[in-house]
């Protein structure tokens, strides 16, 4: 059982990385498999990249598209550069999208592209599913990225209320607090398997 610290950095390399991580419907016209092994090597180049531009730790970071496997390319390796990703519900209207990011202090955000005219024109952006200088595989810097290891209750992301009732709130969660749950669901899962195969012996 790993025994993981850094909540962008879940990848179980005891198992088979060629194994498929990913069905992703939404990032092109037909359905796109993405392994373990192409899903890790994609958030340790967003990670490089978010280095690379001298980003500091704890910066904030956007995401604001529909789910595809970049989505969660950057998810993951916002948090591995130790930075805290933010994102924010891609369904609200432009002016609470605009009011989150600026409350969040996002230095830069990942969008899809029918999303990028609801980014603020003075956050710099970097687009799923372009192909041009602001595209999401041109800002990739591949190679290792050995991910951070977090503070006790370093945050690893703010998620934001639907303000139904008032304006959006961000709520700080940090590394640990979620990765208490994953070893939880991890240590249930072997213990089954392990049960399992002690009954079919």
């Amino acid at each position: 059982m790993p025994c993981f610290t850094n909540l962008g950095n879940l990848v179980r390399r005891d198992r088979d990385l060629a194994k498929t991580a990913i069905i992703d419907l939404g990032g092109g016209e037909a359905p796109r498999e993405v392994s373990y092994a192409q899903l890790d090597a994609m958030a340790n180049g967003v990670a490089r990249a978010l280095a690379r531009r001298g980003l500091a730790r704890g910066d904030r970071i956007g995401i604001l598209s529909l789910n595809r496997a970049e989505y969660l390319a950057a998810y993951y390796g916002i948090m591995r550069a130790g930075l805290v990703a933010v994102p924010v519900n891609f369904k609200f209207p432009r002016q609470t999208i605009h009011f989150i990011l600026a409350d969040a202090g996002a230095k830069l955000v990942f969008c899809d592209l029918p999303r990028c005219p609801d980014v603020p024109a003075d956050i710099p952006s970097v687009h799923f599913g372009d192909a041009g200088p602001d595209g999401f595989d041109n800002f990739l810097e591949p190679g290792p990225f050995e991910p951070i290891v977090p503070h006790p209750r370093e945050p690893a992301m703010f998620l934001y209320t639907s303000g139904s009732t008032g304006t959006p709130k961000g709520v700080v969660l940090s590394h640990q607090s979620h990765i208490w749950v994953v070893q939880t669901r991890l240590e249930a899962q072997d213990i089954a398997s392990q049960r399992a195969s002690i009954s079919t012996d």
